[in-house]
């Protein structure tokens, strides 16, 4: 049986996934799409889902959920 400390820690880590490859896919996209507007959607979009990924899943693995 998983604990609730393990529940927390799977679904962090699943968020965290799910974030690094819509922004990965986010960027390979912006790289075949020849407009100005591309530089934003590779930046703004692809590395703020990136980065978000990263923290939470760095956070997923420093904190721990108090258990009552």
């Amino acid at each position: 049986m998983i604990s609730a400390q393990d529940q927390y820690i799977v679904r962090r880590l699943r968020l965290s996934g799910i974030l690094i490859i819509v922004g990965l896919v986010v960027e390979a996209l912006s790289l075949a799409w020849n407009h100005p507007l591309s530089f934003i959607a590779f930046i703004g979009i692809g590395g703020l889902a990136i980065g978000l990924g990263v923290i939470i899943f760095l956070m997923a693995l420093v904190t721990s959920k108090a258990q009552p």
